[in-house]
């Protein structure tokens, strides 16, 4: 044991145990990708020692040494799955080295396939939400315009107003479009880092929004401090100043006199903190928790598809940041997200 540790503590952390005991112990305290193990130990064989251990902590690489010639212990070994590699002692250090470094591979392997595979479980069940989710949106507005064609046709000194029904029901389908292009976008698409005049986009974005429905009463204010090179991923921090925007536009509080969204953005050398508040109706504290889900909606009052801040969320994340929300019925809502400025990192040619 002590060669051992002498010849391999430069390469890796080598934690020793005397019995099988005391190495659950460590397994318990420490992440251990790779076990050797003494076929003979005091308390019980390496072959149950190994077989516990691949129960518990299936990641785990499992090499076993011994120096007695016993191959029914080798066959029920293998036999069980409970070893990646039986070595007899004493060791060749070379040979010892390669099977380690090889262990080292496959726990690496299999971490990341687990990764992936939890990654792929995740994919799916938004899929299937999405399929479902949009075929139930999108069969409302079709069955509402094919009736109201069908009036159309019955009465048409009607027409008029039938055909205004018709291209609001339109627009909720287009919209329903959008959230679920959007949501491919984000998913497919890799992040492209630019150098954003951010106090540019901000105000570029508000004024996209000066002739949505119901937002000719808001009172916008922005204030950009800082305002210095700022690089991350432009179409992403478009869409989330986008969808915080409509949402704030969308559940405004109509019995105030005076409805606000203010946008407060503070760049430095290392992160945006960007802030996104308004005095509308704001969200019930039991729904807050859920409302970056998928297909959540955070109010009755909503039309929505409740994928937009799923979506926000999702880029957020993919742009290593966070997002917070702090929320009071009939006082507003509050959004605060900080992204990591990439400042220095591969950027595209802004055009």
């Amino acid at each position: 044991m002590h060669s051992f540790r002498a010849n391999f503590r430069k390469d890796y952390e080598v934690y020793k145990a005397l019995t099988s005991k005391e190495g659950y112990q460590l397994i318990e305290l420490h992440d251990i990708p790779v076990i050797l193990s003494d076929y003979k130990m005091p308390e019980e064989n390496g072959v149950l020692f190994l077989e516990k251990v691949k129960e518990n902590f299936p990641f785990t690489v499992r090499i076993m040494l011994t120096g007695h010639a016993d191959m029914p212990a080798v066959v029920d070994a293998i036999n069980k799955g409970c070893v990646f590699r039986f070595l007899p002692k004493p060791w060749n250090e070379e040979v010892l080295r390669n099977s380690i470094e090889n262990a080292f591979d496959i726990y690496l392997t299999k971490n990341l396939l687990g990764i992936r595979n939890e990654e792929l479980k995740k994919v799916y069940a938004e899929l299937d939400k999405l399929v479902f989710s949009t075929a139930h949106d999108i069969t409302g507005p079709l069955s509402n315009i094919m009736g109201l064609v069908t009036l159309i046709r019955m009465d048409d000194s009607n027409s008029a107003e039938y055909v205004d029904l018709i291209e609001h029901t339109a627009k909720k389908l287009k919209l329903i479009a959008r959230d679920v292009l959007s949501f491919h976008r984000n998913k497919r698409t890799g992040i492209n880092l630019r150098d954003i005049r951010l106090n540019q986009l901000i105000k570029t974005v508000m004024n996209e929004h000066q002739f949505f429905e119901n937002s000719a009463n808001i009172n916008y204010t922005l204030e950009v401090y800082n305002d210095q090179k700022f690089v991350s991923d432009k179409s992403r921090l478009r869409f989330i100043l986008n969808n915080l925007l409509s949402n704030a536009i969308k559940y405004q509080d109509r019995e105030k006199k005076e409805n606000k969204i203010n946008i407060l953005a503070n760049v430095n050398s290392s992160e945006l903190k960007l802030t996104a508040e308004d005095n509308g109706i704001g969200i019930d504290l039991d729904r807050q928790s859920k409302i970056f889900d998928i297909y959540y909606r955070g109010t009755n009052l909503s039309n929505g598809t409740g994928i937009g801040l799923y979506i926000v969320k999702e880029a957020v994340d993919l742009l290593e940041g966070n997002i917070e929300l702090t929320s009071i019925i009939g006082q507003g809502t509050k959004f605060i997200i900080t992204i990591p400025n990439l400042f220095g990192a591969e950027v595209k040619e802004n055009n």
